[in-house]
């Protein structure tokens, strides 16, 4: 093995860029720590192609903190793609003194250089230069204007707000939605009037960030014209608008979200059902009721939940048939509103999940099967008693003897009195001695 390295390091100096680059490959995850400062003198090499191969190498056999003045040098290097490299390697270090030299980058010559460090700045928490990143924000390059807003969106830079604000009329799309995504990190409400204009943007993403970002500020005079989404012809602007509905609940969308239960997407369904119950009125519960057959689980869940939080007991039977659904969330769900919902007389038919494998479902179960205290309970909860629930055997034994005391039907008593002491019952039942052993 020290062989092979005395021969690698000596091939680090040969003449034939090929072979000193091959020399560097071969080093790769080597686990050879001898050759990091042969590399290290790599990096100073005639020949691009061996600086590249050599900082690859060196970046798996020592970290980027044992190198980071190097790779800061290297910021200056002649290839473009060694300056690129370098910015990447410099991204994962947490290093402050990166800063400066990324920054010097901003302004490189070529666009995949100030790009990445453009990048690679969003991994510090700073705003030391906040102007040299606003500058790109007039960039020729789209993919940098677009990685300039994330990166001071990023830093949350109020600075930037003004100038955000005036680029969301880029021409390019992807640029416009940076801008508003910025926009929703910095939370700049003299944002609100230009976003609300770009509702009407014709690009998908952007009426659907612009969605997002003033559901974030929460300005009430935005909410208006995201209702108006609703009906947007794109499902995800539709979604969009659903899941802000369920934040600023306002009951001028209701009629709009009734009609989004009917829409293509689940998800909008889905959002369209939380959004109802903020939003609504006396039409909102049984448009919900139908929901419960809906052919998507996550829909019937959600519906399920929204009629528990509206309170409406009507809903008890319809969501009685849900406890034999296919999807354990929507049994779960069923069985969450059914035990807030229902009378005593509702809580009988979860007794029929008390061996069902889903942990939720069991506490449902137990609670209400305890709530209910009648003979009715008895075999659920004997059922139970045999699960491996240890948090829960006491709570069932007492909930079991509290039904015992309850009832005058000796059959009843002698079945609780049979589980809680086998062993007492079986003398009784043999006529042997209990305290005799066999």
């Amino acid at each position: 093995m020290e062989s092979d390295l005395t021969y690698l390091v000596e091939q680090l100096k040969h003449e034939d860029n090929e072979v000193r680059i091959q020399a560097c490959q071969s080093l790769k995850d080597s686990g050879y720590s001898e050759a990091i400062e042969p590399l290290k003198l790599m990096l100073e090499d005639k020949n691009k192609w061996v600086r590249r191969h050599a900082t690859e190498t060196l970046l798996t056999l020592t970290s980027v903190e044992d190198i980071i003045d190097q790779l800061i040098h290297l910021l200056d290097d002649t290839d473009p793609w060694v300056r690129r490299y370098a910015c990447e390697s410099l991204a994962k270090s947490a290093d402050p003194k990166s800063i400066q030299p990324l920054i010097s980058r901003l302004t490189d010559q070529d666009y995949h250089v100030r790009l990445t460090a453009c990048r690679a700045l969003t991994k510090f928490g700073t705003q030391d230069d906040v102007d040299s990143v606003i500058d790109l924000l007039q960039d020729e390059n789209q993919w940098i204007r677009r990685q300039a807003c994330s990166t001071l969106g990023h830093w949350k830079s109020e600075m930037a707000g003004e100038r955000l604000i005036q680029i969301l009329s880029d021409e390019s799309a992807h640029v416009r939605s940076a801008a508003c995504q910025a926009l929703a990190a910095i939370q700049d409400t003299q944002a609100v009037s230009t976003l609300i204009m770009l509702l009407n943007d014709e690009d998908i993403s952007v009426r659907t960030c612009a969605i997002e970002v003033l559901t974030k500020i929460g300005d009430a005079s935005a909410v208006e014209p995201v209702i108006e989404k609703l009906d947007d012809e794109s499902s995800s602007v539709r979604l969009a608008a659903c899941r802000a509905m369920t934040v600023f609940s306002d009951t001028r969308a209701c009629d709009a979200l009734l009609n989004c239960l009917n829409d293509d997407s689940y998800l909008t369904r889905q959002y369209a059902c939380r959004a109802l119950v903020e939003s609504g009125n006396d039409q909102v519960a049984e448009a919900l009721v139908e929901k419960l057959d809906d052919e998507m689980a996550e829909v019937r869940s959600v519906a399920c939940q929204s009629l528990l939080k509206l309170q409406y007991h009507q809903a008890i039977n319809p969501i009685s048939a849900l406890l034999q659904d296919e999807d354990v969330f929507v049994r779960r769900s069923a069985c969450k509103s059914i035990l807030n919902l229902g009378e005593k007389e509702s809580l009988l038919p979860l007794g029929r999940l008390a061996d069902e494998e889903d942990w939720w479902i069991r506490q449902y179960v137990f609670e209400a099967m305890a709530k209910l205290r009648n003979p009715q309970a008895v075999e659920p909860l004997i059922t139970m008693l045999s699960m491996e629930e240890d948090h829960l055997h006491q709570k069932i034994e007492d909930a079991l003897i509290d039904i015992q005391n309850r009832v005058d039907d000796e059959e009843t008593k002698n079945k609780i009195k049979e589980t809680l002491n086998p062993s007492e019952t079986s003398g009784i039942v043999t006529g042997g001695d209990p305290n005799t052993s066999q």
